[in-house]
C-alpha cells in the first residue's frame, strides 16, 4: 500500500511517497522543488510536473494528500451538538458563523475532534476561503493531479507526532515547525489537537535581517545561514528575529494554559525547514523558557527515513505528515462540495451503478423464481386435471361430453345415493332392511327367537319379542352391545308368558351409527 504526500510551501513544493512493508511505514521515494522566483502559477504548476516520478502512470491522486499552509486556515474551538459526526459536520459551519470574517458561502468548513467526539465535547473547526482551495486544485490539475483529500498543514504535523510517539497520549506538548515565511504551532493534549497558529516570522525572517545589518545579497545571507558562518552584526539581528518569534510563542502558550482546560505544555520540539539555522534549538529554549529540543526524525524511527538524505528531513515534515494521514485515513478533508475529487465521484457513480446492478439482477432473480413457481403449480393444476379426467372417464365411460369433472361426478354421486336410499339402501339413518340384516346377523341361528314388533325411529329403535328361555334373551343383549350398528341396548321388560317355555321380551336400542 502506498500513500503520497504533497506540501506546496513559500520556499518549495515537497512530496513523499510513504510504503507500507512488513517491518512499518518506510519512505521510498521523495521530491523538492526549491522555488525562487516567487509562486507564479506557470512556474508551480512546471515544478509540479516536475514531480511526476513521485506519482507513478496510473496512481495519480490515488492516496494523494495535499496539505494545506496554516496561514490560510481559520481556526476556531466549538462545541459539537451531536454524537455523530455527519450530523455535525452539517451544523458546525453554522455555529461558527458568527466567528469568521467571510460569508459561509464563501468558506468550506471541517472539525477535529479526535477521541472525545460526541456530543458536547470540544472541537477545532477549520475554515479556508474557497478560492484559496480553487488555486492549488487549478495546478493540481494543469499537472495532471488529483487530489483524494486535502488537510490542514496543522493535522499534517500532528501525524507525524503520532508516529513517531513523542508521547501524543500523555501530557501537553507543542510542535513549532519553522518554515520560510510563517511558523506553525500546535499544542496537543492527551493526543487530542486544542490549539493551532500561524505567525508570521520564520526562515525569511532572518534573512531579510542579515541582509539589512550586513548589506549582503540574498544569496550570500543564504550562504551565510547554511554554513553558520554569522558576523556579530548579523547574529544580533538573528537574535532580535529569535526574540520576537519567542515573544509571539510564550504570548500564545500563556493564552492557552490560562484559558479555561488549559495545561502546562511541558516540551517544545522543533521542525521545518528553517529548523537548522544555527543555535535555534539553544536560543528558542532560553527565550521561551522551556525545554526545547529538535524533531530527530531519524533517531524516533530510523526504518522511516533511511533512504532520504539528513539535510531533507525537517524540510519534508508536513508532506511526510500528510502521506501518514493518508495511511490512516481520518475523516477530515476539505474536498467537499464543489470541490469533491473527481475519482470520488466516480467511485459514488459506480457504486451507485453496482447497486441498481443488483437491484436489477435481483428483481430480475425474483420474476424468474415467480415465474418458475407460477409455472410449476400450472403444470402441476394441468397434471391434476388430467389425471382426475382420467379417473373420471374409468368411473364413467359412456358419458360423451365433459365440462366439468368434479360437478359431474357429484351429479352421479348423488343421483346414486338417491336410486340406493329408494331401495332401502345407503341412508344415512339405516334402512329397516339394514336394521333387521343386522338384528338376524346377531341371531344365532340355533336361538329360538321370535320378533313380534319392531318400532323404528330417528333416534332409535324398539324391538318386541319371544323368546325359549332368559338365558337366549340375555345372550341376544350381549351380541347386540358388540354390535357397533347399535349402542345403548337396554333391557326393559323380560317375562314369563302364559303359554308354556315362552318368555316375552323387550329390547330398546340407538343407532351406532
Amino acid at each position: 500500500m502506498k500513500t503520497w504526500g504533497l506540501d506546496i510551501g513559500s520556499s518549495g513544493i515537497k512530496a513523499v511517497e510513504l510504503t507500507r512493508t512488513w517491518k512499518g511505514f518506510r519512505v521510498t521515494r521523495y521530491g523538492f522543488r526549491p522555488i525562487h522566483n516567487g509562486k507564479k502559477e506557470e512556474f508551480l504548476a512546471e515544478k509540479l510536473r516536475g514531480l511526476r516520478g513521485i506519482f507513478p502512470e496510473g496512481e495519480k491522486g490515488e492516496g494523494l494528500i495535499m496539505a494545506v499552509p496554516s496561514q490560510r486556515t481559520m481556526v476556531h474551538r466549538v462545541l459539537l451538538p451531536f454524537r455523530e459526526r455527519k450530523k455535525n459536520l452539517r451544523v458546525v459551519k453554522f455555529e461558527i458563523e458568527p466567528l469568521l470574517p467571510f460569508p459561509i458561502d464563501q468558506v468550506v468548513v471541517d472539525f477535529s475532534a479526535g477521541k472525545e467526539e460526541g456530543e458536547g465535547k470540544e472541537a477545532l473547526t477549520f475554515a479556508v476561503l474557497k478560492e484559496d482551495l480553487n488555486g492549488p486544485l487549478s495546478l493540481m490539475q494543469e499537472a495532471r493531479l488529483d487530489p483524494e483529500s486535502i488537510i490542514p498543514e496543522s493535522i499534517a504535523l500532528l501525524w507525524v507526532m503520532k508516529h513517531l510517539g513523542k508521547e501524543v497520549d500523555g501530557g501537553t506538548k507543542a510542535l513549532l515547525d519553522l518554515g520560510h515565511e510563517k511558523t506553525t504551532l500546535i499544542i496537543w493534549s492527551g493526543g487530542i489537537l486544542v490549539l493551532v497558529r500561524s505567525i508570521p516570522i520564520a526562515g525569511a525572517a532572518v534573512s531579510r535581517a542579515l541582509e539589512q545589518k550586513l548589506k549582503i545579497t540574498p544569496t550570500e545571507a543564504a550562504g551565510l545561514k547554511e554554513k553558520g558562518l554569522i558576523e556579530p552584526a548579523g547574529q544580533a539581528a538573528v537574535s532580535d528575529v529569535f526574540i520576537r518569534l519567542a515573544d509571539e510563542v510564550k504570548r500564545t502558550l500563556i493564552s492557552y494554559e490560562s484559558g479555561p482546560g488549559g495545561k502546562s505544555v511541558e516540551k517544545i520540539f522543533l521542525t521545518g525547514g528553517s529548523a537548522a539555522l544555527t543555535g535555534i534549538e539553544k536560543n528558542l529554549g532560553g527565550l521561551l523558557e522551556k525545554p526545547a529540543a529538535l524533531l530527530h526524525l531519524e533517531e524516533s524511527s530510523p526504518f522511516l527515513l533511511r533512504d532520504i538524505p539528513k539535510e531533507y528531513h525537517h524540510t519534508l515534515t508536513v508532506a511526510l505528515g500528510a502521506a501518514l494521514w493518508g495511511s490512516w485515513p481520518g475523516e477530515m478533508n476539505f474536498r467537499q462540495e464543489e470541490f469533491i475529487s473527481s475519482k470520488k465521484v466516480k467511485k459514488e457513480r459506480s457504486r451507485i451503478t453496482l447497486l441498481l446492478s443488483y437491484l436489477v439482477v435481483l428483481a430480475l432473480l425474483g420474476i424468474a423464481v415467480f415465474s418458475t413457481d407460477l409455472y410449476l403449480k400450472e403444470k402441476r393444476y394441468q397434471d391434476l386435471k388430467a389425471e382426475i379426467r382420467k379417473e373420471f372417464l374409468q368411473a364413467r365411460p359412456g358419458v360423451k361430453k365433459v365440462v366439468n369433472e368434479m360437478q359431474q361426478m357429484k351429479g352421479f354421486v348423488q343421483e346414486e345415493r338417491a336410486r340406493v336410499d329408494a331401495l332401502g339402501g345407503l341412508s344415512k339413518t339405516g334402512s329397516p332392511l339394514e336394521v333387521l340384516h343386522e338384528l338376524s346377523a346377531m341371531t344365532d341361528p340355533a336361538w329360538k327367537v321370535k320378533v313380534t314388533e319392531l318400532v323404528i325411529d330417528p333416534e332409535g329403535l324398539e324391538l318386541n319379542g319371544e323368546a325359549d328361555s332368559f338365558d337366549t334373551v340375555n345372550r341376544l343383549k350381549a351380541k347386540l352391545d358388540r354390535s357397533s350398528f347399535f349402542k345403548d341396548v337396554q333391557l326393559k321388560t323380560a317375562r314369563a308368558s302364559t303359554i308354556e317355555n315362552v318368555i316375552e321380551f323387550k329390547l330398546q336400542m340407538k343407532r351406532g351409527l
